[in-house]
């Protein structure tokens, strides 16, 4: 509190000289919405965001992923962000380093939606039952990011094999080993550059997004990504990018092939990356996730829990539920009493007897 209180008092000495509709050397993130997730159009997604072929599919609640919405501010919006609340005032920079390009930004972003989709559909439909495989021979940097600790020992092009002697095969599992970590921990990499074996020792520093959240300043990709499934699903993530809805394209999936209705007839919204041995992980933004979910409807909000206690800032009505993993989404959801004239299905969810 007493943090907030000096942030305002030097914004309000800085705004003697500038104006409040000047342009600040800060960012806005905001609520950026819920995008339901389903195979049924709805008032709010005629063309449903999730398609699996009719053979597979079975009736399901309404499902939601979250976003946020990152936005240069003027000085006058810095402060009235300060004021009221419901949004985080962070550095530009620290959104966009110097040296990135937007579009440089955006397609890193992409990629890590577009890889966290198969990976999502794989670890679904194993928790249903069927036959999986998913592969990948390290994590390939695209770029450093000026400012980070990675800039100077990280190259485009090195391919990150082990963390800490862990072996790594895809992104999950970097980000997964990252994440076990403290913001300022250093951690060993194993890295193939050039052909050639080396390993280097990189510090971790906080998320521009989450202060609580270490991250080493790289952009990547699974190298020789592959992902074998025994039919296809596609899911449409309109122009969000990111890997934060991983967890909920896993959970809708998991609803949609399998008998009743996993949400019980609430209206269930979240975050949260998703590895491959179905581990939700923690993202950023999520206060201003948790209130667009509400805002939106939600009644219940599904959250890594590390994410938490930042989960429940501004909300009043959703129902936070911290989870570890995929399984504790389900048990959460399974012992929600139903809303028996919501239920997409009258039988039980097949998932809430495994």
């Amino acid at each position: 509190m007493v943090k907030d209180v000096v942030g305002i008092a030097f914004l309000v000495g800085v705004l003697i000289v500038a104006p409040l509709g000047a342009t600040s050397p800060y960012s806005l993130i905001t609520p950026g919405g819920t995008y339901d997730v389903g195979v049924q159009p709805t008032p709010a997604t005629p063309t449903p965001r999730l398609s699996i072929p009719p053979e597979y599919q079975r009736p399901m609640g309404r499902m939601a992923f979250t976003a946020v919405y990152e936005t240069e501010a003027s000085w006058g919006e810095v402060v009235r962000a300060r004021l009221r609340g419901g949004a985080d005032v962070v550095p530009s920079v620290s959104i966009r380093p110097p040296g990135t390009t937007q579009e440089q930004l955006n397609q890193a972003n992409q990629r890590l939606i577009d890889e966290s989709k198969p990976v999502a559909t794989a670890v679904a439909l194993q928790a249903a039952g069927f036959p999986v495989s998913i592969t990948g021979k390290g994590a390939r940097v695209e770029s450093v990011i000026v400012g980070l600790p990675a800039q100077g020992v990280l190259q485009q092009g090195d391919i990150i094999v082990a963390v800490d002697g862990q072996p790594v095969q895809t992104t999950d599992n970097l980000v997964q080993a990252i994440t076990g970590h403290k913001v300022g921990e250093h951690v060993m990499l194993d890295v193939q550059r050039n052909g050639q074996d080396t390993s280097v020792d990189v510090a971790t520093a906080a998320s521009p997004s989450d202060p609580n959240l270490p991250v080493l300043g790289v952009t990547i990709s699974t190298y020789m990504f592959d992902v074998q499934v025994p039919f296809q699903v596609n899911i449409a993530s309109d122009n969000v990018g990111g890997p934060s809805a991983g967890f909920m394209f896993a959970l809708a999936i998991l609803d949609g092939v399998t008998d009743g209705d996993l949400t019980r007839g609430y209206y269930v919204a979240g975050t949260g990356t998703i590895a491959r041995d179905g581990t939700v992980g923690p993202v950023g933004g999520v206060a201003e996730k948790a209130l667009a979910a509400e805002q939106d409807g939600a009644q219940v909000f599904l959250v890594p829990r590390a994410n938490a206690d930042e989960a429940s800032r501004w909300v009043h009505t959703l129902q936070i539920v911290p989870v570890d993993h995929l399984d504790d989404a389900v048990k959460a959801l399974c012992a929600l009493p139903p809303i028996t004239d919501k239920l997409a299905s009258p039988e039980p969810p097949t998932p809430c007897g495994q």
